[in-house]
């Protein structure tokens, strides 16, 4: 691609870009997010979201009865919006205000028994690639991707989330297209870690 950003770039704009208003009113994304995690996850399994802006989807699964709760953040004005608008959430949830290249690799193998994204891994700079295998590895069962596989542009980076994690140990239970969430060319993908 032409228009090729550096990792850092990448980062930049997501510093500065988040605009969690935008976020925070799409709850039916939530809703269909969470209908999957309660299929699958206990109510008092450890979860992790990979970008969590300004923490919907992690308030959502408060709600729910969700209490074990994490999320990496890379912007300012998410993590601030975040404890703003869900401040008991957020008083509750381990958030990481970093890049997740600069977490990731810090955390212990098995810590989650869910590890979720929604319209962010397709944003990782494809030289950060690695970081699925540390997904992986810091998972003890699930991972949950809804990304829009194949949408390509500066920011956007088509991947098939089957292929990378069923080659670190994963398979994948689940797939669905994400129209009742609204989200027009988007793959959920639920995968289980085997043996487990």
């Amino acid at each position: 691609m032409a228009d090729k950003k550096s990792i850092q770039e990448i980062h930049d704009y997501w510093m500065n870009s988040s605009t969690p208003g935008r976020y925070a009113n799409k709850i039916e994304r939530s809703e269909f997010l969470t209908k999957y995690v309660q299929k699958y996850i206990a109510k008092k399994g450890r979860i992790l979201e990979v970008g969590c802006n300004v923490g919907r989807n992690l308030n959502h699964l408060y709600e729910q009865g969700y209490d074990r709760l994490s999320g990496i953040e890379i912007s300012d004005e998410a993590v601030e919006a975040l404890k703003k608008t869900y401040p008991m959430m957020a008083a509750q949830a381990d958030i990481f205000h970093t890049p997740i290249e600069d977490i990731v690799t810090k955390m212990r193998t098995n810590s989650f028994h869910l590890v979720f994204s929604l319209a962010v891994l397709e944003h990782l700079h494809p030289d950060s690639e690695w970081v699925f295998e540390e997904l992986a590895r810091i998972s003890r069962a699930y991972i949950i991707t809804i990304e829009a596989e194949q949408a390509e542009n500066w920011r956007l980076f088509p991947r098939n989330y089957k292929t990378i994690f069923e080659q670190f140990g994963y398979v994948q239970v689940e797939e669905s297209d994400c129209i009742e969430a609204d989200l027009k060319n988007y793959t959920l993908r639920v995968f289980k870690k085997v043996g487990k």
